[in-house]
């Protein structure tokens, strides 16, 4: 029976010390790695509208509606294609005069249009066309690039390498070296092109005179891509 004992106690004995071994935090070796690119967009999203004001709410809407079909007429001739429009914003409002005991006074419509631009040579005479035809809104525009997510890709296998490049620098530093990768995360970006990102916002265009010149200029977007890197250290 002790001897049963003794070795029920040994064998307890070895799990625990096994348990502590095993709960034993690994060796590693965490870094950041960055990357930019720079790249030159090839098309761009114009964002316009028109907005109109009547005594009845019919009424402006109704001229909203008689200008919009203008403007699709006018980007139609200018071989933008259906998939590339989209009514983006409707609006009816009643404008109230408080001074008056709450009188209505008109009603102010708006509809507001997001068309996409695949040949920025062609992004002035659109400009031209919508403005010809009755637009008198335009938010900005946004540049983008019809490749972003191979640029996306680039940039991350660059900020891991340089994330590689880091940590290999660190341990080198303290007499060590790294092994195999322990863990990795891509640390999210606040791009122009997804809200804020990847594009770039132009000013508000102004009607001027024509010139041979264009008036709009896309820059370049900036792809970034970043990543926190964990290494085993050896």
């Amino acid at each position: 029976m002790k001897t049963v004992v003794a070795l029920l106690a040994l064998c307890f004995t070895s799990l625990i010390a096994q348990g502590q071994e095993g709960c034993q935090e690994p060796k590693i070796v965490k870094t950041t790695g960055t990357a930019e690119l720079k790249v030159t967009p090839d098309k761009a999203m114009l964002l316009l509208g028109v907005e109109r004001q009547s005594a009845t709410a019919r009424n402006a809407k109704a001229e909203v509606a008689s200008t919009s079909r203008k403007i699709l007429a006018a980007l139609k001739d200018l071989n933008i294609e259906e998939k590339d429009i989209q009514t983006a914003y409707l609006y009816l409002e009643p404008m109230i005069d408080y001074r008056k005991g709450l009188r209505i006074t008109n009603f102010t419509a708006e509809q507001s249009l997001s068309v996409t631009v695949r040949d920025l040579s062609k992004l002035d005479a659109v400009m031209d066309a919508v403005i010809t035809a009755g637009a008198n809104r335009i938010g900005g525009i946004e540049y983008q690039s019809s490749e972003l997510r191979k640029y996306k890709d680039q940039a991350r296998e660059e900020a891991a390498h340089a994330a590689r490049e880091k940590g290999e620098a660190l341990a080198k530093a303290l007499g060590n070296q790294i092994g195999k990768t322990h863990s990795v995360e891509e640390l999210p970006q606040s791009e122009g092109y997804y809200g804020a990102v990847g594009g770039l916002m132009a000013n508000t265009y102004k009607e001027e005179s024509r010139s041979q010149a264009p008036s709009t200029a896309p820059g370049e977007l900036t792809i970034k891509a970043s990543v926190v890197v964990s290494f085993d250290l050896l």
